[in-house]
């Protein structure tokens, strides 16, 4: 079975500044299906244009590599509790619910993840 992974901004962005080999593999070789919440566009967005940096060529990339996820109801749902019981934000929260709910491994920078499960917090 085809491995599913879950880039979060923190993810995609290091491979944007090339910060990440391991990041740069899960995107350019294939090897795995990867799954973006709609939020994680938000996020890259508002993160370019603070650095005054071309957004569309990127944006297009995240959204041709992989599936982008919209959160739904079910997603909302189990959102509110994953916030609960891990103590996250709600973007957090609905971008983890988004990577549990497609089960798919979370790949982050953000320390915020640390020791949740389905998680892999990278360097």
């Amino acid at each position: 079975m085809t491995a599913i992974k879950c880039l979060d901004s923190s993810a995609w962005l290091s491979y944007y500044f090339g910060d990440s080999l391991f990041v740069k593999e899960l995107v350019e070789t294939g090897d795995c299906l990867i799954v973006t919440s709609s939020l994680t566009l938000f996020e890259i967005k508002k993160k370019l244009l603070k650095l005054k940096k071309e957004t569309g060529p990127f944006l297009y990339l995240v959204k041709q590599r992989g599936t982008i996820i919209v959160p739904a109801i079910v997603i909302a749902e189990h959102a509110a509790q994953c916030a609960v019981e891990n103590n996250l934000g709600a973007m957090d929260a609905l971008i983890y619910a988004s990577a549990r709910l497609t089960f798919a491994e979370l790949i982050t920078r953000d320390n915020d993840f640390r020791g949740l499960e389905g998680v892999q917090v990278i360097d």
